[in-house]
């Protein structure tokens, strides 16, 4: 038996500021929460025949005078992931299991059963924190068991097998979740419910919308920015209605359409070989929920298996169930299983950004070339995330930088390893500047700190744009451009050589920094300079400048092979120096370029330096 499930959830107006600090945060996210509230009530009192629970319905939210109801949206599950490959007895011989750690888990109409065997710990304790009293739900035990189940019916064993879950009622998930967050630093929760396009007729504008939740849910986010909510993109898949971006597209609604939370898909069938977990095959369910965003943004995020998923159910029984909300356990358990790796070998946690841009560059692309709104970045690989925290700095790099208003990042790596290298740049955005409420399809980006990665060749020159959707074309592939709506951005790279990779931004950042996270498949990070060819060695002048620039060093003498390039704030080259005479003052024409702020490079001997420069 199939079982599709749903859930309602639809927020209006929050004014949140921009950069909140903790406190801030808190009491914005509690107004949230409570104005939600207060219009349910209210329409209650003005509608005395009208019941807050309707069967297992239970009215939300109000909108436009209308009530708004929400609904309810595994050993297969971790072999599609890969995520067999670091539990216990795994082939990378991590054995992870969460221990110690919690994972909240959001759910509507009843919670998991606490006394399940399959959730007792070493000493017979449950291992679920029933943190409200609702009574038990099928889909609850279920995805609860596809979470943590520890196994004793192994086809329905869950990803992070000793982990602790503290589960919820869904209502007011908003201060709860932050509230976790805050108070007791919940890494990752799961949220297996969101709006269906069936709940939303005669507001339609919703599905893709930027709407409040979407950003009361970033700003939680950015308040604590080592939190991930991995959330299910639904059931819509086969749901039409008019008004969207494209047939067949534009089914996220709400949070899906946050920025900063994982949202995830849902594969029928992944083939894998067991032995090396490399990806065969794979196929989307029919019925999950398309994306992309309003404005373009690729979501889903990643896809996991959520079909036909053996697992927990009430009175110490198992089922089977179908939909991303059994896809999204699937991730977020294994999302888990990664921080617990990173921080045995860190003795820290990831940044949110950094787990979920792992996830996002790891994952094995199928379907269209790129990413799609099917599937996301892919299908999540746990092994290669693993393997990328493991040798960091050696084979693979994973970094946190902080980008400093008006600086640019460079990094140069190399690649010999006959593999295509994979570039990614991942972070917590800002909540956006206002809210999309009663609007269809607004494509005005909602990325508020616009930063870019570009790569460069040393050896062919050629440079390379990431992945984005075009969204006037969002039925075709992905292409490489200027991606100016994402907060994550991802190159790959088949040719070998040395590369150098720079990320800059446009315009200002808010707050005057952003911290990004900085992951690189199959690359070395090679040194950019040394000592005696550094920043303070170097004088530009004048600057600003109106013609002519002089590169001037009274430490160094340049030598026949020094190269010096342009490039505007996008990390687009725009002018380059060879051949030029040799002393310890370059002389460069700059006559040909346009007002505005530029980045100048010097390669010297395979040693690199960035300077600002301003042209008047």
């Amino acid at each position: 038996m199939k079982y599709l499930f749903t859930i309602l959830f639809i927020g209006v107006s929050a004014l949140l500021s921009a950069q909140m600090s903790p406190g801030e945060a808190k009491a914005e996210i509690e107004a949230y929460e409570n104005e939600k509230e207060e219009r349910v009530q209210n329409y209650l009192l003005k509608h005395p025949s009208i019941e807050k629970k309707i069967g297992s319905k239970l009215l939300w939210d109000v909108i436009d005078n209308k009530p708004i109801y929400i609904e309810d949206l595994n050993l297969r599950a971790a072999l599609s992931t890969r995520t067999n490959f670091i539990k216990t007895d795994g082939d990378l011989d991590l054995n992870l299991t969460g221990n110690g750690m919690s994972i909240g888990i959001w759910e509507v109409g009843g919670l998991p059963q606490d006394d399940h065997t399959e959730f007792e710990d070493s000493e017979g304790e449950s291992r679920v924190v029933l943190i409200d009293n609702i009574g038990t739900s099928f889909h609850a035990t279920h995805v609860a068991g596809t979470l943590a189940a520890r196994g004793d019916l192994p086809n329905a064993e869950g990803m992070a097998v000793a982990a602790i879950l503290k589960a919820y009622d869904a209502p007011r998930d908003v201060i709860e979740a932050s509230t976790e967050a805050r108070d007791n630093n919940l890494l990752v929760s799961n949220h297996s419910y969101g709006v269906p396009i069936a709940n939303i007729s005669g507001n339609e504008w919703l599905a893709g919308a930027y709407n409040d939740t979407a950003r009361v849910w970033d700003n939680i986010t950015n308040a604590y920015p080592y939190y991930l909510p991995v959330v299910s993109a639904g059931n819509d898949g086969r749901s039409q209605y008019e008004g969207g971006i494209a047939p067949g597209y534009d089914k996220l609604t709400t949070n899906k359409n946050s920025k900063n939370l994982l949202i995830v898909a849902n594969a029928i069938n992944i083939f894998v070989d067991n032995e090396t977990g490399e990806l065969e095959n794979a196929f989307i369910n029919i019925g999950s929920s398309q994306g992309p965003t309003d404005d373009g943004r690729i979501k889903p995020d990643v896809t996991g298996l959520g079909s036909n998923i053996i697992s927990t159910a009430p009175n110490g029984q198992y089922g089977q169930a179908t939909g991303t909300s059994m896809s999204a356990p699937n991730v977020s358990g294994s999302a888990l299983l990664l921080q617990e790796l990173y921080e045995r070998l860190n003795n820290e946690y990831m940044l949110s950004s950094t787990l979920k841009g792992l996830i996002s560059v790891t994952a094995d692309d199928v379907g269209d070339t790129g990413p799609d709104p099917f599937f996301g970045w892919g299908i999540m690989n746990s092994k290669r995330a693993a393997e990328v925290i493991i040798n960091n700095e050696d084979g693979d790099i994973l970094k946190e930088i902080p980008l400093v208003e008006g600086n640019t990042e460079r990094i140069r790596v190399s690649n010999t390893t006959g593999k295509m290298m994979k570039v990614g740049i991942a972070w917590n955005d800002p909540l956006g500047n206002e809210a999309t409420n009663g609007v269809f399809n607004d494509p005005t980006p909602r990325l508020v700190n616009d930063l870019d990665l570009r790569i460069e060749s040393l050896d062919s020159g050629d440079e390379y744009l990431p992945w984005r959707l075009d969204l006037e074309n969002v039925t075709e592939s992905a292409n490489n451009g200027d991606n100016v709506v994402d907060n994550i951005e991802v190159i790959e790279i088949e040719e070998q050589g040395v590369f150098d990779i720079t990320i800059s931004h446009k315009d200002d950042l808010r707050g005057g920094e952003q911290v990004f996270s900085l992951i690189v498949l199959n690359g070395i990070e090679e040194p950019l300079s040394t000592s005696a060819f550094n920043s303070e060695s170097i004088t530009l002048w004048p600057n600003p400048v109106k013609n002519s620039l002089n590169i001037s060093s009274s430490e160094i003498s340049f030598s026949e092979d020094v190269q010096v390039s342009i490039y505007d704030m996008t990390g687009r080259r725009i002018l380059s120096f060879e051949d030029l005479e040799i002393s310890n003052n370059l002389k460069l024409d700059m006559s040909s370029l346009s007002k505005g702020i530029y980045v100048l490079n010097i390669n010297d001997g395979g040693q690199s330096i960035q300077k600002r420069i301003i042209k008047e």
